[in-house]
């Protein structure tokens, strides 16, 4: 079964501090840091964030800001599992960052990459 992988608390309330707006978001952060689903699109307080989905995060960072997350294969475990880095590419200087953010997943790693990536890029 696939299910949807959201940003941290953390990682919400830099998003918001830096202007992502994406709608309709049916879930989102209480102050408290709760993640809580509302049937229809939330229209946040100042003391809510909201939660996309890690792709969401990822897509408004590349479409917005010229950033790019991009997994890649770092190293193969067995027949089955691979090893993932994450690396980060910034359009506008053709900068790549990675700091050896080794992952079983990629998924893994992108909420620490789009953090990382509001506190140091955009």
């Amino acid at each position: 079964m696939v299910t949807e992988d959201y940003v941290s608390f953390e990682t919400a309330q830099l998003l918001k501090e830096k202007g992502f707006k994406c709608e309709p978001l049916h879930y989102y952060y209480d102050k408290y840091g709760n993640l809580l689903f509302s049937a229809w699109s939330v229209n946040l307080t100042k003391n809510e964030f909201g939660a996309p989905t890690l792709e969401m995060a990822i897509k408004w960072l590349r479409n917005e800001k010229g950033i790019a997350i991009i997994p890649i294969i770092d190293s193969i475990l067995d027949n089955e599992r691979f090893l993932w880095d994450i690396k980060i590419v910034v359009a506008k200087t053709n900068e790549t960052y990675s700091q050896g953010w080794i992952y079983e997943n990629p998924e893994g790693g992108y909420d620490r990459a789009i953090k990382y990536c509001l506190e140091n890029l955009v």
